[in-house]
């Protein structure tokens, strides 16, 4: 019989093959001992029952298919749709959006400060990759933004050369006041009166960039960045006609109180109505603090915008 140790027992003999003469051995008892070979063959039929024959490919993995680990493995996916509402960029630049109420500013100055903020937020936006790949894809929409960035930078230069020619303005009506000069006063009224029809004009020029309907597309991306790139150009314009017009009603106010006939009947002038004209002076005076500097930073702002523009919609060289 065979006990699992490498040796066969018949009774007192017990017979140890060595590995190589397995073989040859096992042939010659089995013809000595018919029952060593009926043994030998129900032992082999139990051990060759224990084995299953298995194919292996060079390169094979046996712990799975190539399809099956690729699919395991995490899969890292390009967008081209802009990023979430919670990205710090588009959440900066819709608070900075909804800071620009439709009924304006509290002053001049901080309304100027408020399109500052929300043209450094949109240019934070326009270095983001998908928001360029939207406007390359839509080069006639990019083309008709850039033309509406263009309108309000021209009118915010041609408004600061308006708040400094304010500013001489109110300056020789004060002179013309305290040396009781009725021409110069007049003068001086003439030129807030050209000031306050350039201011209306300015605000006329970009008011209806404030009513600007966005691109209607399709895609969802580019949907999204036309809405948010409309809002920006919309608040903007809305917020900088609301400040032309108030340095318009003011230098207009001014220009009325430092007319010809007013001086000329100032020293017969009730006190209340002295204090009021003197307080339209100062009102302009306060509205006019800061604005060269705001304006000033507000057109830059908008010149690097049209530049980071044509540098999207213009191919490298």
């Amino acid at each position: 019989m065979f006990d699992g140790s490498n040796k066969f027992i018949f009774g007192s003999h017990v017979y140890r093959p060595t590995l190589c003469s397995i073989h040859a051995d096992t042939y010659h008892m089995s013809c000595r001992f018919p029952a060593l070979r009926r043994t030998c063959a129900r032992n082999g039929r139990e051990m060759v029952s224990g084995f299953r024959r298995s194919l292996s490919l060079p390169g094979s993995n046996p712990s799975g298919s190539p399809a099956r680990r690729r699919c395991d493995k995490p899969q890292h996916l390009r967008s081209i749709s802009l990023p979430c509402r919670s990205h710090p960029t588009l959440t900066h630049l819709l608070d900075q959006v909804r800071s620009c109420p439709e009924s304006g500013p509290r002053s001049s100055a901080a309304g100027l400060d408020r399109i500052e903020r929300l043209l450094s937020a949109l240019e934070d936006l326009l270095r983001l990759p998908q928001t360029q790949d939207s406007l390359r894809r839509r080069p006639a929409w990019a083309d008709r933004v850039l033309d509406g960035f263009l309108r309000l930078a021209d009118a915010h230069g041609s408004f600061r050369s308006a708040v400094v020619a304010v500013e001489q303005h109110h300056a020789e009506s004060r002179a013309a006041i305290r040396r009781r000069d009725p021409v110069r006063l007049d003068s001086a009224a003439r030129s807030h009166r050209r000031a306050e029809k350039e201011l209306i004009r300015l605000a006329t020029a970009i008011k209806d960039l404030a009513r600007s309907p966005p691109l209607i597309c399709s895609d969802a991306a580019e949907a999204e960045v036309a809405g948010i790139v409309a809002d920006v150009m919309a608040a903007a314009a809305a917020t900088s006609t609301a400040v032309f017009l108030e340095i318009a009603a003011a230098s207009s106010s001014v220009a009325g109180s430092a007319s010809k006939s007013s001086w000329t009947a100032w020293p017969s002038r009730r006190p209340s109505k002295k204090e009021s004209e003197e307080a339209a002076m100062e009102e302009l005076e306060e509205r006019m603090e800061g604005l060269e500097e705001g304006s000033g930073r507000v057109f830059r702002n908008l010149v690097n915008i049209r530049v980071s523009l044509l540098n999207v919609l213009t191919p490298s060289l």
